[in-house]
């Protein structure tokens, strides 16, 4: 069955909008609508105590901000022909973007990756390969591909 909703996870970077452009021309294609994803995590201090605190004022900050950023991809990419829409959550991306797209009847994930191998792969954990292993909707991982050398 062809999804009629694709989410689509998004960072903000090159990487991100080149998979909301890719979601966005097989939305097109299939006549289905987006939802442009945005997590962030919120910075948790931890105390001497064993105690974690949140400083109010950064969160609100964090989330004008990734507001505002949200607005401006959702405005990016308006004018496709498709009915795209804007979602902000505060959370764990490996784990909040499966969990929405459950929730919100997505047909299909897109996230865009770096592609690292190796050393920085293991250091830096892979977003993507987490969304991959624990979503129930299928997911398409889209890299950008390198510019050839002249």
């Amino acid at each position: 069955m062809l999804p009629s909703h694709i989410l689509v996870g998004t960072d903000f970077g090159e990487i991100s909008r080149h998979a909301a452009d890719w979601a966005l021309g097989l939305a097109q294609a299939l006549s289905a609508r987006v939802t442009i994803l945005h997590v962030f995590d919120l910075p948790i201090v931890g105390l001497l105590d064993a105690s974690l605190i949140v400083d109010a004022k950064t969160a609100s900050r964090l989330n004008d901000e990734a507001q505002a950023a949200l607005d401006a991809e959702i405005a990016r990419v308006r004018d496709r022909g498709v009915a795209v829409m804007g979602l902000l959550k505060q959370g764990d991306s490996r784990l909040t973007i499966p969990a929405v797209a459950a929730s919100e009847g997505a047909g299909l994930v897109v996230v865009g990756s770096h592609g690292r191998h190796g050393l920085s792969r293991a250091l830096l954990g892979s977003v993507a390969e987490s969304i991959v292993r624990s979503s129930e909707v299928p997911v398409v991982v889209v890299r950008l591909q390198p510019t050839p050398a002249p």
